[in-house]
């Protein structure tokens, strides 16, 4: 599942799936009580899989809006103007929207905690070990929420990243 707390509470959370044909089509009506996007990935493991490549690409996606908007401050342009410019461009994203925006105003309210995203890399780096493949990006995020947690901003809202490269 991804979408976090809010996708949870409004029951649009986005829901990947393993297991045989029959097994999803029984638990189906669930899944549509919880969630609007509901795939079936294939066999057992399989949601699991999608899950560890969702979050990567959240994470990496979070660190890239951070070090964005922090260039954008450190050169001195106000973060929020620099955003909602680059919004509907290329760089468009749910990232940039939802997060940018906690990064521009500072409310880390967690949605998403710092804590679970080390999990969830934790997770997808030891699968890319199994599978014989190295994920370089993927290595340096999880260092960097790690360092994130080590000053005391475990509980936070993985947003808080861009705390890491302003000051």
């Amino acid at each position: 599942m991804s979408g976090g707390t809010v996708a949870a509470e409004a029951g649009t959370l986005t829901i990947m799936a393993g297991g045989t044909e029959e097994a999803f089509a029984r638990a189906l009506p669930l899944f549509q009580a919880m969630g609007q996007r509901i795939t079936h990935v294939g066999d057992s493991g399989a949601g699991q899989v999608a899950k560890m490549a969702n979050q990567v690409i959240v994470a990496l996606s979070i660190g890239a809006v951070a070090e964005a908007l922090a260039l954008a401050k450190a050169a001195g342009v106000e973060p929020g103007k620099v955003r909602d410019a680059i919004r509907g461009g290329f760089a468009e994203s749910r990232i940039l929207e939802l997060h940018g925006q906690r990064m521009v105003s500072g409310d880390f309210t967690p949605g998403g905690r710092v804590l679970t995203q080390i999990k969830d890399l934790k997770q997808a780096e030891e699968l890319a070990e199994q599978s014989g493949i190295q994920l370089p990006a993927l290595g340096l995020s999880l260092e960097l929420f790690e360092l994130l947690a080590e000053q005391g901003d475990g509980g936070l809202d993985h947003s808080a990243l861009y705390r890491l490269f302003v000051k």
